[in-house]
């Protein structure tokens, strides 16, 4: 609704519309995908509305001043998703959330990593300023050779900082219920695939969306398959708290 849609009006305009649907019990057909799951494993109302603020956020973007708005972003529109995945699964254990918040922001982080193009053509750079400097949006689309090199160094240490936060959820996945652990390792796996590309490859105008090639895919998921089939869950270790040390005031981080 927010990504593809023609303007900013009409990006808004549909967002509140999901908004009054979802607040007001109305029907819609975001919200009839849930149907199938029992009304206790709904996603949390906090959580929506911390997810629906960061939506919001992208329709009235202003650039990133520092890795702290980077991170509360990233909480914001993927470690609730996290959150609201735990909720349909059942998962009420408030340690297991603190990890599925972290792997909601990894994968966020190679998602801003990974598009910084195609945000900055929607006038969007998540690339904070701490990294990177001040620049306009037509200036990361269409870089020097100098600011292609900033870029590049910024997204690899973007992506070394998603890697800490895969690190920390990974050690948990083991943990979840047995339908949902495989698919999620598989996904975290795919995903930190895509950083691990990204950091071999060197910035340019144009830049084509990075892809994990069908073969990749297969050799990735046999090999999570073949771990996941012959690992013992082992005690599950302290979260790190340091890697909530931003998201203090938000719902289920560590604090």
């Amino acid at each position: 609704m927010v990504d593809e849609a023609k303007n900013l009006n009409i990006a808004k305009k549909k967002l509140h519309v999901f908004m009054d649907a979802w607040n007001k019990g109305k029907p819609h057909s975001i919200i009839g995908v849930l149907k199938n799951i029992p009304k206790e494993n709904w996603p949390n109302q906090k959580l929506v509305k911390m997810f629906l603020n960061g939506q919001m956020s992208d329709i009235k973007f202003t650039s990133f001043k520092s890795d702290k708005a980077l991170i509360v972003y990233s909480y914001q529109v993927a470690g609730t998703v996290g959150l609201m995945v735990c909720d349909i699964f059942g998962v009420k254990d408030k340690k297991m959330r603190y990890f599925a918040i972290d792997l909601g922001i990894a994968m966020q982080l190679v998602n801003i990593s990974r598009d910084i193009y195609e945000d900055s053509l929607r006038n969007r750079i998540y690339l904070p300023e701490s990294l990177i400097g001040k620049y306009t949006p037509k200036e990361i689309s269409n870089p020097t050779e100098q600011t292609s090199a900033k870029i590049d160094l910024a997204r690899k240490k973007i992506i070394d900082l998603a890697n800490i936060y895969f690190t920390s959820a990974n050690q948990a996945i083991d943990h979840l219920p047995k339908g949902a652990a495989l698919a999620v390792k598989l996904a975290s796996a795919l995903y930190q695939q895509i950083g691990l590309q990204l950091v071999r490859t060197q910035y340019q105008y144009k830049e084509k969306r990075c892809y994990v090639s069908s073969f990749s895919k297969l050799l990735i998921t046999l090999k999570v398959i073949t771990k996941f089939l012959i690992t013992f869950k082992s005690n599950l270790k302290p979260h790190n708290k340091n890697l909530h040390k931003f998201l203090s005031t938000l719902p289920d981080s560590h604090f």
